[in-house]
Parts: structure tokens; sequence; C-alpha cells
């Protein structure tokens, strides 16, 4: 793999603000929208006009989120801090943290119907790199109401591992029916810190997969769930101009996931489907890989050797034991570059 960031904090500083004040709107408006199953890959949808008819669908759909929703997801995971989330178990923690490398190896590169989906793929041509205190920066936005998000952070985390180390990792779930890929089982990065020689993770969650009574704007912006992190100053330059076009598709701006690795690659989606974590607890997940040929783990494995390769393209290739891999160098060799 070549390398050709240039070290130091280098970010792009050339936003304009009135391009920013409207993907700033947009990226507000997809955030209000339910995931819908026409939209395969990221929790978006179009904005609607404002009449009447519109109006009376949203009252409708809001009211079926707080009675079945919020009750569902409070359900599934209640960490009694109102927020959907618990500690992540120490055998979870320990299953994603400690995979082997007989299991990478033996998951692969290939991509099959589930994923991972190298199409949602963007590289950015002559965009600076994107870095802190000389390390490429890995930005995540997401929220954990969001299923697409769900299925992003189990390879993406797994990933990460290889690269350094977290502490206080959440598990949660999806937000409950109507939402698409209701209560999917998935970790979530609130609270937790990461800490590597060889990179930044800066995550953001938005919102939580809790219902909320509240006719706040921030509340209305998180899609009708109660918000839970705030974008940084960083965060917000970097989504409010690579999540819009010409770097992701009209029908996706705004939408999440949303993932920039290095000012060098875009994720436009999920990586994942979804569907293949359908009816899994966390413990079951994390205890699936250790078997890459059965799923889900085949396609979380598969997905994380990507993520390891653009990683290693950041770095330069280091550290060695995981960047010279034989199919780390191989999924590297799948990369859209």
């Amino acid at each position: 793999m070549n390398n050709d960031h240039s070290t130091g904090d280098n970010i792009q500083n050339d936003f304009v603000t009135g391009r920013n004040a409207g993907n700033e709107k947009a990226h507000r408006s997809a955030l209000r929208r339910r995931s819908a199953s026409n939209v395969p890959k990221r929790s978006i949808a179009t904005t609607a006009a404002i009449v009447g008819t519109v109006l009376v669908v949203l009252v409708i759909v809001i009211i079926v989120l707080v009675s079945v929703g919020g009750q569902k997801a409070r359900t599934a995971v209640s960490g009694g801090d109102g927020l959907g989330l618990q500690r992540a178990p120490t055998r979870v923690v320990g299953a994603i943290t400690h995979v082997s490398s007989s299991s990478f190896a033996e998951a692969g590169y290939a991509v099959t119907s589930s994923g991972p989906y190298t199409g949602s793929l963007t590289v950015l041509k002559d965009q600076p790199a994107l870095t802190l205190s000389g390390k490429p920066v890995i930005a995540y936005i997401g929220s954990d109401f969001c299923p697409y998000c769900a299925a992003t952070r189990w390879p993406l985390a797994i990933a990460l591992a290889r690269f350094g180390s977290f502490k206080g990792l959440h598990i949660t779930v999806s937000g409950a029916t109507p939402e698409i890929y209701p209560s999917t089982a998935t970790l979530s990065f609130f609270g937790s810190t990461y800490t590597s020689a060889y990179i930044v993770f800066l995550p953001t969650e938005q919102c939580t997969n809790i219902a909320s009574f509240s006719t706040s704007t921030a509340v209305e912006d998180c899609n009708g769930y109660k918000p839970l992190q705030t974008l940084s100053s960083l965060a917000r330059k970097i989504l409010l101009k690579y999540d819009f076009p010409p770097y992701v598709s009209s029908t996706y701006e705004g939408g999440i996931p949303f993932v920039d690795l290095g000012g060098k690659f875009l994720e436009s989606g999920t990586f994942i489907g979804p569907s293949i974590l359908a009816g899994f607890t966390h413990v079951q997940i994390a205890q699936s890989l250790g078997d890459p040929n059965a799923e889900p783990a085949r396609t979380i494995l598969v997905a994380a050797n990507y993520y390891t390769a653009m990683i290693c393209y950041l770095t330069g290739n280091y550290p060695s034991t995981i960047c010279r891999m034989p199919v780390v160098e191989k999924a590297d060799r799948q990369l859209p570059l």
C-alpha cells in the first residue's frame, strides 16, 4: 500500500458559511426522518412539503413511536439512566478486542450479498489529510436508534481494536418497531474512550433509542428520540463538508452512519446489512466471532478486514504485524484507489 497523507494538524478550513448552513438544515432533517425500507443503507428520506396532510401523518408517526418504539427500546436495553444503554459485558468486549489472526484470515475478503458493500466507499481526491497531533483521524457520526449504524459499529470497533484499545464501551439496540430492522443488538461509542499509538478515533452518537414526549427542536432533530451527544466543532465541519454532494450522492446526503477515515475514505452508508444481526443478542454476536465461517461473524470480520486495510493505508502500514497480514493486503487491493 502507498501512503501519501501529510503529518501534523492538517484540517480542511475552507468551508463556506452559506453552504454549511444549508447542509446543516439538510442533516437535521435527515435525522428527523424514519429509517425506511426503500432506503437500503442509510437512515434518511426526502424532505416533505409542509402541508396539512403531511403534518397529520407526522403526528401519527410520532404517536406510534412514543407508544410502541420507546417502550420496546427501554425494555430491550435499560441501563437505568434513561439513555437505553448498558456497560458492555466483559465477554462482549473481550470477544471484539481479541479476535484471533486465524479468524481474520479464515473469514477472508470476499464480499457477499450481506456485505461489505465496497460500493458505499468514496475515495477523496485532492483533499487534505485529516489528522490530529500527527495521527490520522477516524470520524464516526451515528445515532443509537439507527439500524444501519448498529451494523456498522461491530466491524468498525473490531478493526479499531487492532490498532488501540477501548474503555467504557456500551451496548444498546436500534430503535424498536416501526423502525426497519428493529431492536438490532449493537455497541454504542457514547461514553467510551479510545487510545492508540497510530490513530485518533472521534465518535459521536447524536441520539438515543428512547422516544421522548418533548416537542423541543433537539428531540425533533433526533427523529422523536432523546438527544445524546452534540457534534464537536471538528466533527461538524467534517460532516457538513463531506456528507453532501459532490462527495455523497444526493439520495443519501446528510444521512447516517457517516465515517471519514483520515480524509481519504468516506463511508456513505453501512458496510454490512443489519438483517444478518436479526435475532441475535449482543453476547451471541460476540461469541460468533470465534466461528468465521458462519454468520454473522463472517460478514462482520470481512468488513473489519476492509476497515483494517483502509486504516493501514492511513498509517503507512503500521503496525506491520497487522498491515502485512496477507488477508489485509488482499482486502487493500480491492479498495477503489
